[in-house]
């Protein structure tokens, strides 16, 4: 019995034994949340993502707004766009920037999350644990949310019905999987 327990102290140690989340969160990184071309249908990648996995890295892609991140435990993120290439039906000519940052834990996701906000944004309930749709913008929509050890933010670049369910197309299909 002694030698059994030991094991278990042992593999608790190890990191054997987690909880599922996380095991999920050492297993996810931001990479692995950018929707593929059509995943989400008619949308397609524009070229190849950005990477910060470094301080420096992330001030390379977004110059002053980095030290929010940096303060509040940032790990790494990922930048892509996407334009909509949809065949036989109107397409729109909005891009679509996502950004999802990893940010350590889900204390600083949420820190980042709230340390963010205009202030104007108006509650979502249709992705993450908390989420808000960022209207302020002359011709663009914003959706931010935290979910997990991640903070995401989807922006197109058009301010129109369809740009919005656009955005919170993407913002739903990146928070569907990071709970799967």
């Amino acid at each position: 019995m002694k030698v059994f327990l030991i094991i278990c102290f042992i593999l608790s140690l190890a990191g054997c034994g987690g909880n599922d989340s996380d095991e999920i969160k050492s297993l996810l990184n931001p990479v692995d949340l950018i929707p593929r071309d059509d995943e989400i249908s008619g949308w397609t990648r524009l070229g190849t993502y950005d990477e910060a996995d470094d301080y420096d890295s992330l001030y390379a892609v977004i110059d002053g707004g980095a030290q929010i991140f940096i303060d509040n435990g940032f790990v790494s993120a990922v930048f892509q766009q996407y334009n909509c290439t949809s065949v036989g039906s109107e397409c729109s000519t909005a891009l679509v920037s996502l950004r999802i940052y990893d940010q350590g834990n889900e204390e600083n996701a949420q820190k980042v999350y709230d340390r963010v906000a205009t202030g104007i944004g108006t509650p979502w309930t249709g992705a993450g644990v908390e989420a808000r749709i960022d209207e302020s913008a002359i011709a663009s929509y914003t959706i931010e949310f935290w979910i997990k050890n991640f903070f995401v933010q989807v922006i197109i670049d058009e301010k129109s019905d369809e740009a919005l369910n656009t955005a919170k197309l993407f913002a739903s299909h990146v928070s569907g999987k990071v709970r799967r």
